[in-house]
């Protein structure tokens, strides 16, 4: 059964404490730096019914479902909730400056000292005042006009919120890469230990016909014991390239967040680049850049509001001795109402001034974000040259195995005359082992090529 779904694939580079690499003497963890938009590209699965699938009693385990393992299990995938969550709740903090502001004051005191009255009218006695004050207030402020801070302030909230979820996303599709190279890593391990496992079956049935023929005195002893030799060498491999595949499943698990058992089968994508080839590049880091240069405007938008006056409206109720009627020396109840404008010409003059600052870092993100561009592009047309060369290669390699499959056969028909040695028919039968070894490596590194191109083109997995 064939299932055609549809693959997204992208990668990106972003500095990360770590990450794991493949290469020929296995899995290693290095320093790196891995740089959104989307684009799809037809991924054809052979008998993959979605995520993890039965295929004799063994399960089959998809480059795909790993990409969306990482999407929903991995630690950095939360962080796209809680920053949404960060981003709205601090846009409601942005909007309460619309809210009329109400503070609520008290306060008493005891003074060693008030002011005397010296005279007071005929027939009366000058007011005197207490040395305790009371104050019980309630001040209420109401922004009428704030230049547009309130509203820019929520558009910069917007713009970071927006920002931070990009520079999560770069970091998911990091850990994609890693994914790649893992599962690529244990393929082409697989496909050693496979040709591995028939040269060890071959070595043992011609071992076994040499054995007869050195009993039979065809063949010196010396013959048996170098087909022995190798024997053991490839058993050796074997158990080395079966520790490094364990090794690369263990490394897959802990990444996915999930057990995947040592006999649980990859399945091989089968893909052509040719269904994005002529497609836009669509990375995270341009919403990184994006973001960014819109998050420096509207930080200059709330600049710009220093330049001109806030205005607000006030209200304010006491009960408190004295009141507004300093001769009334008896608690009082008094109310007052008003508008206050506010305009700071220290705030008018360095307006200007962070102004071009913005600016300047503006034009650094737009030179940041060409830089990232070009280098981009270098890679890509890097990975299509490793393309054509991949499948030019796989053409002779074709050829090779089939010449090589000729001699051995040839060197086999004379090893059972006694012509040759044994040692004279192993160089052949590990040439051709050799030559099947890169055709098979060579067609999972075309596959695993053409991925790393939909990576770095931006393609996504969803």
């Amino acid at each position: 059964m064939i299932l055609v779904v549809s693959l997204d694939i992208f990668s990106f580079r972003s500095s990360v404490a770590g990450s794991l690499t493949y290469t020929s003497s296995g899995f290693h963890n290095t320093s790196g730096v891995l740089m959104k938009k989307w684009f799809g590209v037809l991924f054809v699965v052979g008998f993959v019914p979605g995520l993890l699938s039965a295929q004799d009693g063994v399960a089959t385990l998809t480059l795909e479902y790993c990409y969306e393992q990482v999407y929903q299990n991995y630690p950095a995938a939360d962080k796209a909730d809680i920053q949404r969550e960060i981003t709205d709740l601090n846009r409601r903090i942005a909007q309460s400056g619309w809210y009329p502001d109400v503070q609520i004051s008290g306060s008493t005191s005891y003074q060693s000292d008030v002011i005397e009255v010296p005279f007071a009218a005929p027939g009366t006695s000058p007011p005197e005042f207490s040395h305790d004050h009371y104050n019980l207030s309630i001040d209420v402020n109401q922004t009428i006009f704030d230049g547009g801070r309130i509203e820019s302030r929520k558009t910069m909230e917007e713009y970071t919120g927006s920002m931070e979820l990009a520079r999560i996303e770069t970091e998911l599709w990091s850990v994609r890469h890693q994914v790649g190279q893992v599962y690529f890593g244990i393929l082409k391990m697989q496909k050693q230990q496979e040709s591995l496992e028939l040269l060890l079956d071959d070595i043992n049935e011609q071992l076994g016909m040499v054995q007869a023929q050195v009993r039979n005195g065809v063949l010196l002893p010396g013959d048996e014991r170098v087909l022995r030799a190798e024997q053991i060498r490839v058993q050796q491999q074997i158990t080395e390239v079966e520790a490094e595949i364990t090794s690369g499943y263990r490394v897959l698990s802990t990444i996915l967040g999930e057990t995947i058992p040592d006999d649980t089968s990859l399945s091989v994508p089968e893909l052509s680049d040719m269904e994005y080839r002529n497609s836009d590049v669509n990375r995270a880091e341009y919403d990184v850049f994006g973001e960014s240069i819109l998050s420096l405007d509207s930080q200059k938008e709330f600049v710009r509001a220093d330049k001109l006056p806030s205005v607000s409206a006030f209200a304010k109720t006491a009960y408190s001795r004295p009141g507004l009627d300093a001769f009334d020396d008896d608690l009082q109840l008094y109310w007052v109402v008003g508008l206050r404008a506010q305009w700071s010409l220290t705030n008018s003059m360095n307006a200007s001034k962070k102004m071009e600052v913005l600016e300047s870092r503006k034009q650094s993100l737009n030179a940041s974000r060409e830089a990232f561009s070009r280098q981009l592009q270098s890679s890509l047309r890097q990975i299509e040259e490793r393309i054509e060369m991949l499948r030019d290669q796989l053409v002779t390699d074709e050829e090779v195995l089939e010449l090589r499959e000729q001699i051995t056969a040839e060197k086999r028909t004379q090893l059972e005359r006694g012509a040759i040695t044994s040692t004279q028919y192993m160089t052949e039968l590990n040439a051709e082992n050799r030559a099947r070894v890169d055709r098979e490596i060579r067609q999972i590194l075309l596959v695993q090529a053409i991925t790393e191109y939909a990576t770095q083109k931006g393609v996504p997995w969803n």
